[in-house]
């Protein structure tokens, strides 16, 4: 259980880094269309990727535990995982009226991306540890 707990609370301060750096950075991206847009901007994206943050790790753990063959449960781990992710990001922005959404969710698609390669890469390390043990 408290294993779980520093979990949550990791999870928790990532969300909020990645509130402040993310949100700082479409408030940049969108500076140029007023002070309004960049807010809303910042906001939405900011938003977006405190929860994205929380959730993202709780997707690989569970899309990770679903195929038994290795390579098709990185497979199915990465892809689905930077699929939503990627989606959901630009749908976020486009519904919230974002201007430049592209410049806006890049940051968050390039870390993300690596984020999700590396935690995928540790999980499978994690359980092939385990085996082993």
């Amino acid at each position: 259980m408290q294993r779980k707990n520093r979990g949550l609370t990791r999870s928790i301060v990532s969300g909020l880094f990645a509130f402040a750096a993310y949100g700082g950075w479409a408030f940049y991206a969108n500076d140029t269309h007023g002070l309004d847009a960049a807010m809303k901007a910042a906001f939405t994206q900011g938003s977006y990727s405190f929860t994205v943050t929380l959730v993202m790790t709780l997707l690989m753990e569970y899309l990770f535990r679903l195929p038994s063959n290795r390579t098709l449960r990185f497979c199915v781990t990465f892809f689905g995982t930077c699929a939503i992710l990627y989606s959901s990001s630009w749908g976020v922005n486009a519904l919230a009226g974002t201007p430049e959404i592209f410049m806006t969710i890049l940051p968050g698609i390039v870390i993300g991306t690596v984020y999700t390669f590396v935690y995928t890469l540790s999980l499978g390390r994690l359980q092939a540890s385990t085996v082993r043990e």
